[in-house]
């Protein structure tokens, strides 16, 4: 520590004594204010700060109600039923079943587990023995299950305040709460009955399939009944497994989240939906894609990419439900980079160790030095280093913002491994789009960082791989056959839309892929645009582009406001422009890639303009709080 601060007090007397009052540092600073200054009055500041509608207007609009009718359904139906569907979940003996379920296994009841262990190793035992399976997996887990009775002790208490409990919540700058359980649900005799019923179904499926089919039957249960419980597990667990899980899994999760904050609401008093500007692009959004599904040259496949829109875009409204505070809002953050920090990790070793090696994606003649490009869990590099593109700034703002040292190294940690990660990806889009998140990042966080980029940017080639020079520098280059490939797909694009730029096509490469040999240049087959704006306007037509253009005009606005709430330097106001950025760097990597054509990079960029819009709507509020207590 000594070292440290004897280093930044030297660090400060050459910064005070020489760089300040240099003519090179006054004449920065003098460019800085004059930008700062012409920027902040200039018309377009002026349209992302003006209120052009309220929310209430925009409920009470013909289409906001057509939109947001299901909302006002549900709102009908709780005023109607709501009282009786909370008796009736106050008395149903299937509920206390299930609660004494989940909080027995939240709190790690020895007893509990020894019953269920213990009857689920009998069921087996009877029928490995009337199958003549084997006998010794049941006798084991029976001698276990006894054992474990004898415990009556919740094993989760025996984490709180542990080491290396202490040392996660170092790291994250993190507090876990240890009272997510009932103790009254640990104790007496109905527990005991939950398990053994729980035992002898589980056991039943053991030894009609497999040890392994009966752990599933057990840890989905639980998962279900955690999330109809909470809804912001069901968020939480969602938001981390996006990346890593199939994409027909994702769309269950969603609905099992839709699902869960439907019944919260319905049994709940002083719940309210959030409904806004955004949410009702996305509404419109999703009625222009379904018109377009049903009129597509490949309806069938059309309506079932559509549902998994609507699995995804949904998500959306149940994220600003769900969210509400601080700490669930930065909690939620942590858990979007935990899971980004992993599949990059995956992506890093993938390379030094050649997992799962393809080279469909390079120009080998051009750039044979390029050995490999990761994909990591994403199934493409473009793929990955778009998701990279929405996760690094959102991490480097909370290293920003986070106050303790050990936590901004993990987090810078987290940060370096996304940034090489992309770097592997070799994908010249990418990066051009962090490019430009950073630079969005530098000017709207800490714009004097300006001059010190004019001073670090032109060593940059000097330390970079040649590969990586050389891949840069190629871009535009048509010898390059990536390139070529998306110049002759866009030129065939628009000759589709001067056909079908009112309706569009239909959602999906079956649509077309059947559309464009007609309009293709030089045989070039292709899935998709490899462009995200020509994307969404031969899918859905010019009411479709229109909506999402809207939708990102409704998200910038939402987040000036949300800065604004604050100013620069405060916490919110960081990750606000740390969200925002990152989603201007994959609407630049749109204009060279298709970046919805992986579902699940889809459902990610849904969830990011959901914590955009919830970081926006917490700082206005907890913005207001501060000046209410400073006034009284």
């Amino acid at each position: 520590m000594k070292n440290n601060s004897f280093f930044i007090t030297a660090w400060l007397c050459f910064y005070n004594t020489i760089i300040k009052n240099s003519l090179t540092y006054r004449w920065l600073l003098g460019l800085y204010n004059s930008i700062s200054k012409a920027w902040k009055e200039s018309f377009i500041t002026n349209i992302f700060r003006r209120q052009f509608f309220s929310e209430s207007s925009l409920k009470n609009s013909l289409w906001g109600k057509v939109c947001f009718s299901p909302f006002s359904f549900l709102e009908k139906v709780a005023d109607s039923f709501g009282e009786k569907l909370v008796a009736q979940k106050e008395k149903s003996h299937i509920v206390k079943f299930f609660k004494y379920f989940l909080h027995n296994c939240l709190a790690l009841n020895l007893r509990f587990l020894g019953v269920l262990i213990f009857f689920g190793a009998i069921s087996a035992l009877l029928i490995s023995i009337l199958s003549g399976g084997k006998l010794l997996l049941s006798l084991s887990a029976m001698i276990f299950g006894g054992i474990l009775y004898i415990f009556d002790f919740n094993l989760t208490t025996a984490f709180k305040g542990s080491k290396i409990v202490c040392f996660i919540e170092a790291c994250l700058d993190i507090k876990f709460s240890f009272d997510f359980f009932y103790m009254t649900k640990c104790e007496g005799k109905m527990r005991l009955i939950t398990a053994a019923v729980l035992g002898i179904v589980s056991g039943l499926i053991c030894g009609v399939l497999s040890p392994l089919f009966a752990l599933l039957f057990v840890f989905g249960l639980l998962f279900f009944c955690l999330v109809l419980y909470k809804v912001e597990f069901g968020v939480f667990i969602t938001v981390f497994l996006a990346p890593l899980v199939p994409t027909m899994v994702l769309v269950g999760l969603t609905l099992l989240c839709l699902f869960s904050l439907v019944i919260k609401y319905l049994t709940t008093k002083k719940f309210s939906w959030h409904i806004e500007g955004c949410g009702l692009m996305i509404i419109t959004m999703l009625v222009i894609y379904l018109i377009s599904a049903l009129t597509s040259f490949a309806p069938i496949k059309s309506v079932q990419i559509w549902l998994v829109y609507f699995a995804f875009m949904i998500f959306y409204f149940v994220i600003i439900n769900t969210v509400k505070t601080k700490s669930q809002l930065f909690n939620i953050l942590k858990v979007f980079i935990l899971s980004g920090g992993i599949v990059c990790l995956y992506g890093i070793l993938q390379y030094i160790f050649g997992w799962n090696v393809n080279q469909a994606w390079m120009d080998e003649e051009m750039f044979e030095d390029i050995k490999m490009r990761i994909y990591s869990t994403l199934e493409n590099p473009n793929v990955l280093g778009e998701y990279i593109l929405l996760v690094l700034p959102v991490c480097i703002s909370l290293m920003w913002t986070s106050k303790k040292i050990l936590s901004k190294i993990v987090y810078a940690i987290f940060s370096g491994l996304m940034g090489v990660a992309l770097i592997l990806t070799f994908s010249r889009g990418c990066w051009i789009g962090i490019m430009s998140s950073a630079a969005v990042f530098v000017t709207f966080v800490c714009g004097k960082l300006w001059g010190l980029a004019l001073i670090v940017l032109p060593i940059v080639p000097m330390i970079l791989p040649e590969s990586i020079i050389n891949r840069f520098l190629s871009i535009g280059d048509m010898k390059d056959s990536s390139t070529s490939y998306r110049v002759y797909i866009w030129m065939g694009t628009l000759l589709m839309l001067k056909d079908f730029w009112l309706s569009g096509i239909g959602p999906g490469t079956e649509a077309f892929t059947q559309v464009y040999p007609f309009y293709s240049y030089s045989a070039i087959v292709a899935p998709h645009s490899h462009n995200l704006f020509l994307q969404i306007l031969v899918e859905s037509g010019i009411l479709g582009i229109s909506s999402f253009v809207l939708l990102m005009f409704l998200f910038v606005k939402n987040s000036v406001s949300g800065y604004l709430a604050f100013g620069k330097g405060n916490p919110f106001s960081v990750v606000i422009v740390g969200i925002a950025s990152g989603i201007l760097g994959f609407m630049v990597q749109g204009l060279f890639d298709n970046c919805f054509y992986n579902y699940r990079v889809f459902m990610i960029f849904f969830t990011v303009i959901a914590l955009g819009i919830t970081a926006s709507k917490i700082a206005k509020t907890e913005s207001q709080k501060t000046e209410v207590s400073q006034n009284a």
